[in-house]
């Protein structure tokens, strides 16, 4: 029998050779399989974090900061069909302060019978027209002015902490949120054309009151909705870009190969954009479905969404260039690796 050398280090003849090695590379592949999967669960995250503050920033920056709420409700005030409408709404109120019905009727009285001729009758009614067309001339020569747009824009101003307040629940103000409609309160015109109607000499400007004129800026089911969430909106505004911030940074610095990674947030981010402008254009439908004047509705969702479509046209178009710089920069890599492997 042959005797083992002294010194020598014993093997099993059941380890193959080499398995230590083995187990190293089985653990780098799952080593690296995790960070595929957190980096890419981190893109996918951080792109549809980045979708969702773009919308929260735009609707707090568009309902609830001041400038930027007139600016947007300016283009409706300028509209011709809502100019139309707000005249009719003015007019009627002047015409209800006034009561020509009432002025009528003690004019016929004046008459002295209970039953006058029919030609007194006719010289009443012609008065009592002529009264209704000198308002209505009046009303809508201010309201076709450029010193309307300034009246709305004040009336508009001054509202807009009002429309915090009705949106957290609390109607504190000339906005107010009343079941499924936002209505401003355009009173002040009032006030402006009873100056005017008395400039020009309208004997019964001086029997005009402050009155109320509620113009509905908004009627739609979404209200109430909007009331519940605004919590969500400022939360969604404040922290999602620092989320998507964050797991983009974590995504890059996880990933084996950062212009793969690359190449899923600009896929992704061209994905979610174009979705996010889809539900833009099928909310526009809902909500005109939904509005309770559908002549004014899409005006209205127009001024709010316009710029808030252009920015995810925008990050539609840096997606595409994100993700098509990642492929040439994978391509150009590879071709690199193969002109280094033919030089060996």
């Amino acid at each position: 029998m042959s005797e083992t050398p002294t010194g020598a280090a014993e093997t099993d003849p059941a380890e193959p050779a080499g398995e230590g090695e083995g187990e190293a590379e089985r653990r780098g592949g799952i080593g690296r399989a995790v960070r595929w999967v957190v980096a890419m669960l981190a893109c996918v995250l951080a792109v549809a974090a980045a979708t969702g503050a773009v919308a929260a920033y735009y609707a707090r920056l568009e309902l609830l900061t001041t400038d930027q709420f007139v600016d947007r409700t300016r283009p409706i005030a300028e509209d011709e069909q809502v100019q139309a409408a707000v005249a009719d709404l003015i007019t009627s109120r002047i015409e209800e302060a006034v009561d020509i019905d009432a002025i009528t009727r003690q004019a016929a009285g004046w008459v002295g019978t209970e039953d006058p001729p029919e030609y007194i009758r006719d010289l009443v009614a012609a008065a009592a027209e002529s009264l209704r067309a000198r308002i209505e001339t009046e009303v809508n020569a201010f309201v076709a002015s450029p010193r309307f747009l300034e009246v709305w824009d004040a009336a508009v101003t001054e509202a807009h902490s009002s429309l915090v307040s009705a949106l957290e629940g609390e109607n504190a103000g000339s906005l107010v949120a009343d079941g499924n409609t936002l209505a401003i309160d355009l009173g002040h015109v009032v006030e402006v054309v009873k100056e005017r109607l008395a400039e020009n000499d309208f004997a019964y400007a001086a029997d005009i009151p402050a009155v109320e004129a509620d113009y509905v800026l908004l009627d739609s089911e979404q209200v109430p909705e909007l009331q519940e969430r605004i919590d969500q909106l400022q939360w969604a505004a404040t922290w999602l870009p620092w989320i998507a911030l964050g797991l983009l940074v974590i995504a890059v610095l996880v990933a084996p190969r950062r212009w793969v990674a690359a190449l899923v947030v600009g896929v992704l981010g061209a994905v979610m954009a174009g979705a996010a402008l889809i539900a833009l254009a099928a909310g526009r439908e809902r909500f005109v479905e939904q509005a309770g004047d559908a002549a004014f509705a899409p005006l209205t969702y127009d001024a709010f969404t316009s710029d808030l479509r252009g920015t995810y046209v925008l990050m539609l178009v840096i997606a595409a260039v994100v993700a098509i710089v990642a492929v040439a920069a994978m391509f150009m890599r590879r071709k690199g690796h193969e002109r280094v492997g033919r030089t060996r």
